[in-house]
């Protein structure tokens, strides 16, 4: 008897043991889901989707459904079906700050709404978009980056008096500042003549300090990761900031970083040379007050 006791003790163990190793090893996800958006799509018509950064990714569930940027922005997306009364589906955008937003997707022959602005959920903090890592970024969330940029900007200190004047238009290097590996450029650019200014790109090459006819000219350019903002037309008797994320590198006794701002059909070009010791003495980000 004390036998058989034994072995139905030691079967409710085991029992018990299994049980508990699978409720151990399962995790319920329900509190992890992303909220989706639910949107209606048609054929005859287009559907427009604003969002408040560009564009990276986007994935659809179906081919049913068909989906491209707006060719003039970065930030606007369009969608429609490819035939009447498709299957229910998904799709999925990122965006360049980070943030992940999920659409259920249904047919309807006459949508409601064919224009969303997604900016409008942002500044009501109503809905709450989960949030990705970027591998050009590390470890620093993009939301934290784009903070980051803004408090540079807000601060607006002159650290550095490196600058470049043609034809009325100045471009100011105001700061360096360095963080988990990255380096973030303070670029000013002051338009004080009576022609807009209309910035055509910003490169930045390390070059060979100085170089005789006989040498070769060593030249290797760097791309910035992300900006704080697409430069534009910059009117006249007004100025734009900007920020850019490069990441981290040095300099040797001989080469300098070589920053151009060239203009669109223009000839109003400024170059700012940064040497050795402007790259090894840039500020710590934390020396801003946010």
């Amino acid at each position: 008897m004390k036998t058989i006791i034994k072995y139905m003790l030691l079967c409710l163990l085991a029992v018990n043991t299994v049980t508990a190793q699978q409720n151990s090893q399962s995790i319920n996800l329900s509190n992890a889901e992303v909220t989706p958006y639910e949107i209606e799509l048609t054929q005859n018509k287009t559907t427009h989707i604003l969002f408040p950064s560009s564009i990276e990714y986007v994935d659809l569930g179906s081919s049913e459904i068909i989906a491209n940027k707006v060719e003039a922005t970065s930030n606007v997306l369009r969608l429609k079906t490819i035939k009447e009364d498709i299957t229910a589906t998904n799709f999925t955008v990122i965006t360049n700050d980070g943030k992940y937003y999920s659409f259920n997707a249904t047919y309807h022959e006459q949508p409601i709404q064919l224009s969303y602005d997604l900016t409008k959920f942002e500044k009501q903090k109503s809905k709450k978009q989960s949030e990705v890592l970027f591998k050009d970024l590390g470890s620093i969330s993009p939301s934290l980056v784009d903070l980051l940029m803004k408090a540079i900007i807000k601060k607006n200190k002159k650290e550095l008096n490196i600058k470049s004047k043609t034809y009325g238009v100045e471009a100011w290097l105001k700061s360096i500042y360095t963080q988990d590996g990255k380096l973030y450029f303070h670029i000013s650019i002051s338009n004080k003549s009576n022609l807009p200014y209309e910035v055509d790109y910003v490169s930045f090459k390390i070059k060979d300090r100085r170089t005789s006819k006989r040498t070769t000219i060593q030249e290797v350019a760097l791309k910035p990761i992300r900006s704080y903002s697409d430069y534009q037309t910059i009117n006249s008797q007004s100025k734009q900031d900007n920020v850019f994320i490069l990441d981290q590198f040095t300099l040797p006794d001989k080469q300098v970083l070589l920053i151009e701002i060239n203009e669109k059909n223009g000839i109003r070009k400024q170059k700012l040379a940064v040497n050795k010791n402007k790259i090894q003495n840039v500020l710590m980000v934390n020396k801003i007050k946010f």
